[in-house]
């Protein structure tokens, strides 16, 4: 067997690893937390991961943002399922991004404080929505930005957690 044909079958079986241990990583099966109500929900969102050391664009994705988290799940070529990308919650305190769950879960989770979601409204209407990644030593000097048409709608979360926090 040759050294190509040895490296071929250790991509693809690395890739079915892959496939089965982050079956379950689809917005279908990520469960609703207790009391957790979804607020509203944008579909073809074009979601782009930028910073060190490269940048990620994930097109077509849904941002369902709920009273306690921000979820971005992507649609796959050929499926009807959404895989999910990050899962921000954002009524915390303290940032953090829990690699250990990251890696067992296949997407990127993080706690952010409400304030960490920046919304730079635009003259046409809509706003750029800027999240910054907690630092971690994958995710350093990393930011999620995409485009809404909802900017009043963050405000209002972000005025109405602010007023919960003692």
């Amino acid at each position: 067997m040759s050294i190509n044909t040895v490296i071929i079958v250790c991509f693809i079986l690395m890739l079915i690893i892959i496939a089965v241990l982050y079956r379950d990583s689809t917005l279908d099966k990520l469960e609703i937390l207790d009391g957790e109500s979804t607020l509203f929900e944008e579909q073809g969102v074009r979601v782009e991961q930028s910073g060190s050391p490269r940048s990620t664009i994930f097109f077509n994705c849904i941002v369902r943002v709920t009273d306690m988290r921000i979820i971005i799940a992507q649609k796959i070529l050929l499926r009807k399922k959404h895989v999910l990308r990050h899962v921000i919650f954002f009524n915390e305190r303290v940032d953090n991004t829990d690699l250990k769950k990251t890696f067992r879960k296949g997407y990127l989770i993080m706690q952010i404080n409400i304030n960490s979601i920046h919304v730079e409204p635009d003259r046409a209407g809509s706003a750029e929505v800027v999240i910054k990644i907690p630092p971690t030593p994958l995710t350093i000097k990393q930011y999620i930005t995409y485009t809404t048409k909802r900017a009043g709608d963050y405000m209002k979360i972000r005025d109405r957690i602010a007023l919960s926090e003692p």
